[in-house]
């Protein structure tokens, strides 16, 4: 068994997970009326910038 794949997955598993989890999250506090759509959009901008990915619109 290959456990360098092995951890790959786990770890590609784990951050799906996390990635889910901060959207619903965001999702709520949106619905809540905690967060407005251009505070989400900052929030997306900033880890986008920090992570060196293209951010999502909200």
């Amino acid at each position: 068994m290959n456990h360098d794949s092995d951890d790959a997955a786990s770890e590609r598993a784990e951050l799906h997970f996390l990635a889910a989890l901060v959207d619903e999250l965001m999702r709520k506090l949106h619905m809540a009326g905690v967060l407005n759509q251009a505070q989400l959009n900052e929030i997306e901008d900033a880890v986008a910038k920090r992570v060196g990915n293209v951010p999502r619109a909200w």
